[in-house]
C-alpha cells in the first residue's frame, strides 16, 4: 500500500499560481497596484503606472519636468517596489510623457474643484423667533395665489434662518 503525501491549501494554492503563471505576470501587476503607495501623493497626481513588459515597468507622465525628475530617482522606487512585491520581475523603469495622463490630470482637478464649489454649506440654519415668522408670514399674503404663497413662505423662512445661522457664526 502506497502512502499519500498531505499537503497544506498554501502549497496547493502556491503550486497551482506558478504553473498557471510561468512567466510571473502577476507580480507585474501587483507593481502598477503599489505604485501609488511607493511614489506617494504628490507624485501620483502626475502619474499614472501604465505596464510591465519583459521587465520593464513603464509609468506615464504628465510633464517632461516630471519625467526628469522622476528619471532621476527611478532606483530608489525599483527598489521600494521590489521591496514591497517581494519579487525581482521589475528590472527597469522607464517614464514616458503622455499627452493622455496630463489632460485626465487637469479634468481631475477641475472636478475636484467643481465638487468642492458645491459642497453643501457647513453654516447651519438657526430657527426664527415667532415675531422674525410672523413678519416673514405679513409679507407673503401680499401673494394672492395661496399655493404660489406657501411656496414662497418656505423658501423665505429657509432662507431667512440660513441667514441668521450666518450671522451668528460671523459674530465674535
Amino acid at each position: 500500500m502506497r502512502r499519500r503525501r498531505l499537503d497544506s491549501l498554501g502549497q496547493i494554492t502556491d503550486s497551482v499560481i506558478r504553473r498557471a503563471d510561468p512567466q510571473k505576470r502577476r507580480y507585474g501587476a501587483r507593481a502598477a497596484l503599489v505604485w501609488e503607495k511607493v511614489a506617494g501623493a504628490d507624485v501620483s497626481r502626475h502619474t499614472v503606472a501604465t505596464s510591465v513588459r519583459d521587465g520593464e515597468f513603464v509609468v506615464s507622465v504628465d510633464s517632461a519636468a516630471w519625467a526628469h525628475q522622476l528619471d532621476l530617482m527611478k532606483d530608489h522606487y525599483l527598489e521600494s517596489i521590489r521591496l514591497e512585491i517581494g519579487e525581482t520581475t521589475v528590472k527597469r523603469m522607464r517614464f514616458t510623457v503622455s499627452k493622455r495622463v496630463a489632460e485626465q490630470k487637469i479634468q481631475q482637478e477641475e472636478e475636484d474643484e467643481t465638487s468642492g464649489f458645491y459642497k453643501p454649506d457647513a453654516t447651519p440654519s438657526v430657527p426664527l423667533d415667532e415675531s422674525e415668522r410672523r413678519q416673514a408670514e405679513y409679507i407673503a399674503e401680499a401673494v394672492k395665489d395661496e399655493d404660489l404663497r406657501s411656496a414662497a413662505l418656505r423658501v423665505m423662512i429657509k432662507d431667512l434662518e440660513w441667514k441668521k445661522g450666518a450671522r451668528t457664526r460671523n459674530e465674535p
